[in-house]
């Protein structure tokens, strides 16, 4: 009784912030995308775990010490007027229920999970900023790759109207690099997949350092090399430019994961510490 007076209560104090985060996830295809990585996530390591994870129910002090943690940073956050703290709150309130239902073990290797759904808020919230460089980014670099195809690629950048706009050309094709095109959805699916994979394999400090940045540069060249493959083949299918920019889209986000998930396939693990 008293853990669904609690949890109910907790919810009544996050609630806004829940239903903040699911509209700009929600509103954004690229978040999406990497919201589906940690539901798919989370089904991963329950079925991985399947043989461990047992309904615990127990209102334990780790549990109380979650949540206690969660309405502290609430309070912090009104208290400071910081909306990070209410949404870190958020977090430590899922740790709490994670441990209440499946109980300290379990919660040690659910933990991959919490870290990823933190680091999904991260990036919902880095999205307005991150938007424009991106797109430049991936724009400067699949010119430099058409150049050395043969084309001579020109970007601009447009201000005549309200929202400011990249174009990169070709001859007598104008192509629009949109926020569609900065990436955003590649590169946080392939952060959270690298992320998740390198701390449920416990991956040395050493060989994580190294394997998660490699895991954002897949996802960014595989994001150009879906620009240039547009531009190159929207010539050749004319009046089925809408189908190309999806097929192309839909073959760089798999060919991305795929390359994560190899990439931290067989990372080095830590040697076993002597007793």
């Amino acid at each position: 009784m008293l853990a669904s007076v609690l949890f109910a209560l907790t919810a009544l104090v996050f609630w806004p912030a829940l239903r903040w985060l699911a509209t700009q996830t929600f509103a954004r295809e690229q978040l999406k995308q990497s919201f589906f990585i940690v539901v798919l996530a989370g089904f991963w390591i329950a079925w991985e775990k399947r043989r461990v994870l047992r309904l615990d129910l127990q209102l334990s002090n780790v549990t109380l010490g979650w949540m206690a943690s969660s309405y502290a940073l609430a309070f912090g956050a009104l208290g400071l007027r910081n909306p990070l703290l209410f949404l870190a709150g958020m977090v430590a309130a899922a740790g709490g229920m994670v441990n209440y239902v499946f109980g300290r073990q379990a919660f040690r290797r659910t933990l991959p999970l919490l870290s990823v759904f933190a680091l999904l808020i991260l990036c919902v919230l880095l999205f307005p900023v991150l938007d424009w460089p991106l797109r430049q980014l991936a724009g400067v670099e699949a010119a430099r790759l058409l150049q050395s195809l043969g084309l001579a690629p020109h970007i601009a950048v447009s201000t005549a109207d309200a929202d400011v706009k990249l174009l990169l050309t070709t001859g007598k094709e104008t192509f629009l690099v949109a926020t569609e095109c900065n990436g955003f959805g590649l590169i946080t699916s392939s952060l959270l997949l690298g992320l998740i994979r390198l701390l449920y394999q416990r991956t040395a400090g050493l060989w994580f350092a190294v394997l998660l940045p490699l895991c954002v540069v897949a996802a960014f060249v595989f994001n150009f090399l879906r620009i240039s493959a547009i531009i190159l083949l929207a010539p050749h299918f004319p009046g089925h430019y809408h189908a190309l920019h999806e097929t192309a889209g839909i073959v760089a986000l798999y060919s991305g994961l795929g390359t994560v998930w190899w990439i931290t396939g067989r990372p080095a693990k830590p040697a076993p510490v002597a007793a």
